[in-house]
């Protein structure tokens, strides 16, 4: 087992030197390294950041030879490996495993390594039950990654299903020199504090916004309202965008959606979920509930869910949001401009790809058509708190049929390489984007954009499985190049937007414990009875809130909700004792 995590404690200490240098975002705490265990050593060779590096490889290394590798680490003869790639059915890049960009991928890690990657297709908005499939059948493709949590991996691991990546990157680590420049602490975020196993990489999220809260500017400009800055005044507008439809839509009155809501609710009215938990929660009760990403465990949620359900019924939330499957149509109503605010992903409006917004709402509304975001929701202590996401993504793993470990291990490196980071982000200039006169990398309309090669995707985020968002390696220059990565919109909103989301950012330490056997297995269902609490309890009569609330509530917590608490706390009282915080606290 010591030399399982020869490479663990050494590499997470220098991981913090080099994690986010030259990167925007804010930097992150380190997870906890595990206890009592041996000191390691380092790989030899470290990509700087903003630049990308070249194993040194001995001659005569016996695992040359072992691989059948030559001294650059190009295979002697073609390795045919399978690789996981999302498609959200983009209309102009129809089939997402055959497309200029997975033709770059596959001359240039031919050219690097003689790999050969055969792209198998994994729906975006189902990858969860899609992946579950596909490794239940022994078919998962040889890199695969994970959008579902660190517990669904987790989940996949407890089957059998995945490989130990600790004892190989004990093996390989010198030759993964961009991989580890790149993911930095984030190659042993998963390590198992008690038993050292590795199950997957956690990809890089250059960006740790979460979520804002939008609301349309022509629209508050038109009622001569200002920008909400609490609850009240967040109702306030809802109602007058409500009470004055025809002036807002004229001939689309009937069309008006104050508030958009969606299925998933714990998502849509997330900024109040969130709101609601009180300022001074502690780490222990965080680590809790925090197996549900959607925060119904919380006390407070209750409150924050009888909210939606007055807004509901007096009119202000989109009426059919608990139908099926309807994103299309959700999505259709925001870009034609139907839409008066909105709970979504930090920069939702102004994304490229299929879920680009504004551009659209300004086809059929004129130029002033807008959302901005605003903080309309300080919690109990009057401050403006958003949960952050932290820098570890989506997680990246090896099933059980994989035979090629080492291929695998190099193609995530040749993904890590700035150069291939740099190319999937911003694509060919001329073609993708421009160069300002200060360096910063504009990116054009899609519409400019080659057929069969358009992003689907903001920075190609479903073929760059190591990265979400960029990073060019200079900090400046991120940051610069960020203001213009989304075409048509001003790069003044992307900075306000993010400085305002940053101010209020919030990052949770991320607690290392022994796996939490009750959770095993439990991701999928918990999560889809808890999406049935919150439609329910949405739309349910207000009288009938409570009982509605409390039975379903006591129905989740027998399906496993409370087992995953016990255990959870009592995994935590055997990492850290019985305390509230976990060492190092220093307060917020």
């Amino acid at each position: 087992m010591k030399r399982v995590l020869t490479v663990f404690l050494l590499v997470a200490a220098l991981a913090a030197l080099f994690f986010f240098v030259g990167c925007s975002g804010e930097e992150a705490t380190e997870p906890p390294p595990p206890p009592d265990v041996a000191t390691p050593e380092p790989p030899p060779v470290i990509a700087e950041a903003g630049e990308e590096a070249e194993a040194e490889v001995e001659a005569g290394d016996p695992r040359l030879v072992e691989h059948g590798l030559d001294e650059n680490l190009c295979f002697h003869e073609t390795v045919n490996l399978s690789v996981a790639i999302w498609d959200r059915s983009h209309e102009r890049m129809p089939d997402m495993a055959d497309n200029g960009w997975t033709d770059w991928i596959r001359e240039n890690v031919m050219e690097q390594h003689n790999i050969n990657p055969e792209f198998v297709v994994v729906p975006r908005w189902d990858e969860t039950p899609f992946m579950t499939t596909l490794i239940g059948a022994g078919s998962a493709p040889d890199v695969s990654f994970a959008f579902g949590g660190m517990a669904l991996v987790n989940t996949f691991a407890g089957m059998g299903a995945l490989q130990d990546l600790a004892p190989l990157l004990a093996q390989y680590n010198d030759w993964l020199p961009n991989m580890y420049g790149f993911l930095g602490a984030n190659v042993y975020w998963n390590t198992d504090p008690t038993s050292g196993e590795l199950f997957a990489l956690a990809s890089r999220r250059t960006e740790i916004m979460r979520q804002s809260t939008f609301i349309r500017e022509d629209w508050l400009n038109a009622l001569d309202i200002a920008p909400p800055t609490s609850l009240q005044e967040f109702e306030d507008a809802l109602k007058a965008f409500r009470d004055n439809a025809e002036l807002l839509l004229g001939d689309d009155a009937n069309m008006m959606i104050p508030m958009m809501m969606d299925g998933d609710v714990g998502w849509a009215f997330g900024t109040i979920i969130e709101s609601m938990i009180p300022d001074n929660i502690t780490e222990r009760e965080w680590f809790r509930y925090d197996f549900d990403v959607r925060r119904i465990m919380h006390p407070t949620t209750k409150e924050a869910i009888r909210i939606a359900n007055r807004w509901f019924h007096e009119g202000l939330l989109f009426q059919e949001f608990g139908y099926g499957d309807i994103g299309d149509i959700i999505a259709d109503y925001v870009r034609l401009g139907f839409v008066g605010a909105q709970i979504a992903n930090w920069d939702m409006p102004y994304r490229a790809g299929v879920d680009q917004q504004i551009t659209t709402m300004r086809e059929h509304w004129g130029p002033e058509a807008n959302f901005i975001a605003v903080t309309p929701f300080p919690n109990d202590a009057g401050n403006n708190v958003m949960f952050a996401f932290s820098p570890a993504d989506r997680g990246i793993f090896l099933p059980h049929t994989n035979t090629n470990q080492v291929a695998s291990l190099l193609y995530i490196d040749f993904m890590s390489r700035q150069s291939t980071r740099d190319f999937l982000a911003f694509g060919i200039e001329g073609q993708h984007h421009a160069i300002e006169a200060n360096g910063a990398i504009r990116l054009l309309p899609s519409d400019e954009q080659p057929d069969n090669m358009v992003f689907a995707a903001t920075n190609n985020f479903d073929i760059n499985f190591v990265a979400n968002g960029f990073c060019t390696g200079d900090e400046e220059l991120t940051v610069n190049t960020l203001a213009l990565a989304y075409a048509g919109i001003d790069p003044a909103d992307i900075m306000a937007t993010r400085t305002m989301a940053l101010n209020a950012a919030r990052v949770w330490r991320t607690v290392h414990t022994r796996p939490i056997d009750a959770q095993e297995g439990m991701t999928t269902p918990l999560n889809e009875f808890r999406d049935q609490i919150f439609v329910n309890t949405v739309i349910a009569a207000p009288d009938e809130f409570d009982a509605i609330w409390d039975t379903m509530i006591a129905q989740y917590m027998a399906m496993g909700g409370q087992a995953i608490i016990n255990e959870r706390d009592q995994a935590w009282v055997e990492q850290f004792g019985d305390v509230d915080f976990m060492p190092g606290w220093e307060g917020w």
